[in-house]
């Protein structure tokens, strides 16, 4: 099956890391979507101080996707400045037909960042549309509705877990190197927290684990989208579900 990441910016693909990484070896393959390129991301200052930070963050998640065999493709908008017009909408519709995916992993409708709320919108409503030939013609329409599963926050925001993916201690070791792949961020981190992203969902993962008696696990919730609803089986490995 083809499995897509969608979301606002760099790095946030690490809530469901290790999910993916077991999909890897399963054989399954993978897309890597953004809607900004995370021009904010990195405290430059300067005339060009954004498109360094594109340049410096593209290079990592490039690095990121290299690692499962997968496309990277970028919206290019604005990080922090991310609004759900017709533009994005239309882009979006065709990006997703481009990719093709089966499932969607994608943010939560409620979240500390005012970009993941809308990717999370934007997603769950052109996902629909997908299919259907009268949205944006000039790009030939799939052939189904992708399904979606929206990631865990970490953070609360009404989001509650109902479905588990167990990750061994390889996967969650491998999981903490992919993350610091995104280097810039973790200097950011620790200046601002004293820990850095890959500390922070590994404690996470724990957390999740524990509701499963395991070391690790990543939750996640379907969206019940009519149409987009996904199996338990487009989830890999030993499931749980609460």
């Amino acid at each position: 099956m083809r499995y897509a990441c969608v979301f606002a910016h760099p790095d946030d693909e690490m809530r469901c890391l290790g999910t993916l990484l077991r999909l890897h070896e399963q054989g399954h393959e993978i897309a890597f979507v953004t809607l900004t390129g995370g021009d904010k991301g990195l405290p430059f200052s300067g005339p060009d101080s954004h498109e360094r930070a594109v340049a410096v963050r593209e290079v990592e998640i490039q690095t990121v996707a290299k690692a499962f065999d997968a496309t990277y493709l970028c919206l290019g908008r604005e990080d922090g400045f991310l609004y759900d017009d017709e533009s994005l909408r239309h882009d979006l519709i065709a990006t997703l037909r481009q990719v093709n995916p089966d499932v969607i992993f994608t943010h939560w409708t409620n979240d500390y960042n005012a970009d993941h709320v809308v990717t999370a919108k934007a997603v769950t409503d052109t996902a629909l549309w997908t299919n259907l030939a009268s949205f944006e013609p000039q790009v030939p329409a799939n052939d189904h509705v992708p399904r979606i599963f929206h990631v865990d926050t970490g953070a609360g925001y009404g989001f509650e877990a109902t479905h588990f993916v167990e990750l061994t201690p390889n996967h969650a070791a491998r999981k903490a190197e992919l993350i610091r792949v995104h280097a810039s961020q973790m200097d950011v981190m620790r200046h601002l927290r004293g820990h850095d992203y890959a500390d922070e969902m590994a404690d996470l993962d724990r957390v999740t684990g524990a509701r499963l008696m395991t070391a690790h696990a990543e939750g996640f919730r379907p969206c019940l989208a009519e149409r987009r609803i996904p199996w338990p089986s487009d989830l890999p490995g030993r499931l749980t579900t609460s």
